[in-house]
C-alpha cells in the first residue's frame, strides 16, 4: 500500500501476543479508510445494534442507537443496484431490496459481474457444516452464510467511497473548502457559564503535515464543530484541546478543561489470523491469475475494455458469519467462565470506575450476544484462503496521546487476547476449518494444510500458535468516543454531542460503544446520516 494515502503507526507491544507490535494503517487521503478499505459493504446483525441501546441506556435507545433507529440510515446512506438475472443465475446471488434497500444515497452498493468457481463449492461446504444460507443479510440477519455487496459503481466497475459519493458532486460550492496537506491539533475551547456544558468550541487549530512549517492557524466557525478523524486520531485531538482522562492529561502536562474518562478508551477491533491451504484440485482461483501473465493479460483486458472480469472483484462477496454455538460445544462453558469474572480483573489498575461502569455493562450485552443464534462470533470471508475475523472480543485497548510528545501519532494499545475469554474463543473459531474442509464439497477442491500443519493439535498447541500468528486489527477500529451517558464511562451523547461542550459533536466510528460483527464501512455512512438529521434538525 502507497505509504503516501496512509498513516503508518506502530503499535504498542501487545502482552497478549507474545508483546509483538504491530503497523496501524489509517487513510490518510479524500475519503480517508474508504479509499483504501476492501469494499466489503454489509451490516451487522440486528442484535449488535440493538446492543448499543442496551449499553448506553434507556435516553439513547428512545433516540434511535438501535437497529429499528439505525436502519433508514442504512437505507439512506446508499444505491443499491441489483445484479442483472444472468448473474444472478450463474453465481447464485440473493437479496432482497425491500428488507434493506430501497433508498438513493451516494454511495453506489453492488454484487460484481464475475466470481470464481470455488465461491459456489465454499459457500455450499459452510451449509454443509451448519451454517444457515441467508436470502439477504443487511435487513438484520447477518449471521449463517450470505452474499455481501461491495462499495462499487455498477456503471465502471470502480471504488464507490466517500471522495465520490460526497465530495465530488458538490466541490464547486463556494462554502466548502478542502484543505489538503494539513491536519488538526486541537479544538479552540472558551468558557461559558453553564454548568452542565463548561465550554464552546468555538473552532480547530490546524497545521501542515509536512513537517516542514509548523505555523498554527485558527479557523473559527460560529455554528458548531464535527470532528470527524476516526477512531484513532479524534481522541487524540480531544486530549491535546483538554478533554479526556485527567491522568492521561496530567502525564502530557496539558491543563484539563473537562474530565472524560471514556475519551481514547474502550477501543476495539475485529483481530485475524489465517490456515494456508494448497488447493490441489484444477478449479482456477486468484492465485492463478496473479501467477499467469497470460490469464492476467486477458483479465486487465476484459476489466479496461469491457468492465468485467476477475479484476471487478475487491475484498469478496460473501462469508461465514457463525454464532458461538455453531462453533463449539463449549460455548456455555466459556459463558460460565465469563460469568464469574470481575469486569476489572483484566483492564489496566488504574481503570477509571466509569470506565469499569461501562464496561461492565458491555459484558452483560456481549453474554447475550455470545448465547445468541443470531449474532455472529467469528467471521470467515470465502475466496480470501482460510481467514477468520474475531467479531465478539471482550477484551479493551485504548488510544492516547504521545506524553513526550502529544503532537506526535498516537500511542496505540490493542490489548488483544488480553481477557482470557477471548484466547478460549479464538480456539475454537481457529478449529473449524479442520472441520470445514472434511465437508464433501470442500473435499472436492483436494485441500492440503501447509499451516500450521499437523503439529499443531491440542488447546495448547492452539494457543501458542495464535499468539504468534494474530494480526489485532482487521481495520475496523472503533469505540475511542463512545456514545453513553458520562457515569459509564461514555464521551457522546444521543445527539452525539460530546459531553461537557457546547457546539462539538463527533462522528465517526469511535462513537460505536460495541463493535459490531460485520466490516465497519456502512455503519460509519448510517452513523454519518443519522448525524445529519441531527446537526439539521438543531439548526432550524
Amino acid at each position: 500500500m502507497n505509504q503516501q494515502y496512509t498513516f503508518q503507526i506502530i503499535s504498542q507491544s501487545e502482552p497478549g501476543l507474545n508483546n509483538r507490535s504491530f503497523s496501524v494503517t489509517v487513510g490518510k487521503i479524500v475519503g480517508g479508510c474508504s479509499a483504501i478499505n476492501a469494499q466489503m459493504f454489509d451490516r451487522g446483525s440486528a442484535a449488535d445494534y440493538d446492543a448499543w441501546g442496551d449499553v448506553t441506556g434507556s435516553e439513547f435507545r428512545e433516540a434511535g442507537w438501535t437497529w429499528d433507529g439505525l436502519l433508514p440510515y442504512f437505507k439512506k446512506s446508499v444505491t443499491f443496484t441489483p445484479p442483472p438475472a444472468s448473474d444472478v443465475e450463474k453465481y447464485g446471488y440473493t437479496y432482497d431490496v425491500e428488507a434493506a434497500y430501497g433508498g438513493n444515497g451516494s454511495v453506489q452498493a453492488i454484487y460484481p459481474p464475475f466470481q470464481w468457481p470455488s465461491e459456489k463449492v465454499m459457500r455450499t461446504a459452510w451449509a454443509e457444516l451448519g451454517a444457515t444460507p441467508q436470502k439477504e443479510a443487511a435487513g438484520g440477519k447477518a449471521y449463517g452464510v450470505f452474499w455481501l455487496p461491495s462499495s462499487q459503481d455498477p456503471k465502471t466497475q470502480t471504488r464507490s467511497y466517500a471522495r465520490t459519493a460526497h465530495y465530488d458532486p458538490v466541490a464547486s460550492r463556494g462554502n466548502y473548502h478542502l484543505l489538503v496537506g494539513h491536519k488538526v491539533t486541537e479544538l479552540i475551547l472558551a468558557e461559558t457559564d453553564n454548568e452542565e456544558r463548561g465550554f464552546e468550541a468555538q473552532g480547530v487549530k490546524i497545521q501542515p503535515v509536512d513537517g516542514k512549517n509548523v505555523t498554527t492557524v485558527s479557523v473559527l466557525s460560529d455554528q458548531e464543530v464535527i470532528l470527524a478523524a476516526g477512531a484513532i486520531h479524534s481522541p487524540g485531538i480531544l486530549q491535546r484541546s483538554g478533554i479526556g482522562p485527567k491522568d492521561v492529561l496530567s502525564a502530557a502536562n496539558i491543563s484539563l478543561k473537562v474530565e472524560l474518562p471514556g475519551v481514547g478508551q474502550n477501543f476495539q477491533d475485529h483481530a485475524t489470523t489465517s490456515l494456508f491451504y494448497d488447493m490441489t484440485s484444477d478449479l482456477p482461483g486468484p492465485m492463478d491469475m496473479f501467477m499467469n501473465q497470460t490469464l492476467y493479460q486477458e483479465a486487465l483486458r476484459q476489466y479496461e475494455q469491457e468492465q468485467k472480469g476477475p479484476l471487478t472483484l475487491s475484498g469478496g462477496n460473501s462469508g461465514a458469519f457463525l454464532p458461538l454455538s455453531l462453533i463449539t460445544n463449549s460455548s456455555q462453558t466459556i459463558l460460565s467462565a465469563i460469568n464469574s469474572q470481575d469486569p476489572s480483573a483484566y483492564r489496566p489498575k488504574d481503570t477509571h470506575p466509569t470506565v469499569l461502569e461501562g464496561y461492565a455493562n458491555q459484558l452483560d450485552s456481549l453474554k447475550k450476544l455470545l448465547s445468541s443464534k443470531e449474532a455472529a462470533v467469528f467471521e470467515y470471508p470465502i475466496s480470501v484462503g482460510a481467514m477468520i475475523a474475531f467479531l465478539k472480543p471482550l477484551s479493551r485497548g485504548s488510544v492516547n496521546i504521545d506524553p513526550l510528545n502529544p503532537l506526535a501519532e498516537p500511542l496505540v494499545s490493542y490489548r488483544t487476547l488480553t481477557h482470557p475469554a477471548d484466547l478460549a474463543m479464538f480456539i475454537q473459531g481457529i478449529k473449524v476449518f479442520r472441520r470445514l474442509y472434511t465437508m464433501p464439497s470442500a473435499k472436492t477442491l483436494g485441500p492440503v494444510e501447509l499451516f500450521p500443519g499437523q503439529m499443531v493439535q491440542t488447546d495448547d498447541d492452539w494457543a501458542k500458535w495464535l499468539k504468534t500468528s494474530i494480526t489485532p486489527s482487521f481495520y475496523h477500529p472503533v469505540g475511542t468516543a463512545s456514545l453513553g451517558p458520562k457515569s459509564k464511562g461514555g464521551v457522546v451523547g444521543p445527539d452525539l454531542r460530546v459531553h461537557g461542550v457546547t457546539s462539538l459533536r463527533v462522528v465517526d466510528a469511535s462513537v460505536m460503544p460495541l463493535i459490531p460483527g460485520t466490516h465497519t464501512s456502512s455503519t460509519v455512512y448510517a452513523v454519518a446520516e443519522k448525524a445529519a438529521d441531527l446537526i439539521i434538525k438543531d439548526g432550524q
